[in-house]
């Protein structure tokens, strides 16, 4: 192979690495999207978060779907935990902000700390419209661990 061979090799490599890698930031979401969205969150009053959340902690036993339309995964499940979770010393953060998410747009979003199955854990929590539409373990863009947390009262725990 000559020298212009492997020069024109690595020419086709290099582009097909790139051709590869806008490709693979395309399927993960890192591509360039058409409609963009809002810089500045709505403006909406605070809903009652506690309230919303101790209302959402457990799932129901059964999960009846309409037959017109697909519910989503927390209207469908009824709850953040599973019906069989054991929840214990459940805490709410002290603070609401509103926050862009991928699939509900703009949302409520707070941390919820808490024992589950015996185990520490701390989640976040997202509201929009009244209701949860999305929880899961909290990550550091979050801020969980600046939270000052308090006891949530009237939820369901076992």
């Amino acid at each position: 192979m000559s020298h212009g061979d492997s020069t024109t090799t690595r020419s086709r490599s290099a582009a097909a690495s790139i051709a590869i890698a806008a490709m693979i930031a395309g399927l993960c979401g890192g591509g360039v999207s058409s409609a963009q969205p809002s810089a500045n969150p709505p403006t909406q009053p605070t809903p009652n978060y506690r309230a919303i959340i101790a209302k959402s902690l457990k799932a129901k036993d059964t999960v009846t779907v309409g037959s017109q339309s697909p519910a989503t995964y927390f209207l469908d499940r009824g709850g953040i935990f599973g019906p069989d979770a054991k929840l214990d010393q459940v805490e709410v953060s002290d603070s609401i902000k509103m926050v862009q998410t991928m699939y509900n747009g703009w949302a409520w979003q707070t941390c919820l700390r808490l024992k589950l199955n015996g185990k520490p854990v701390t989640y976040a929590v997202f509201i929009a419209e009244g209701r949860v539409v999305d929880a899961r373990s909290a990550l550091a863009v979050d801020d969980c661990e600046k939270a000052q947390f308090v006891g949530l009262r009237g939820a369901t725990m076992r």
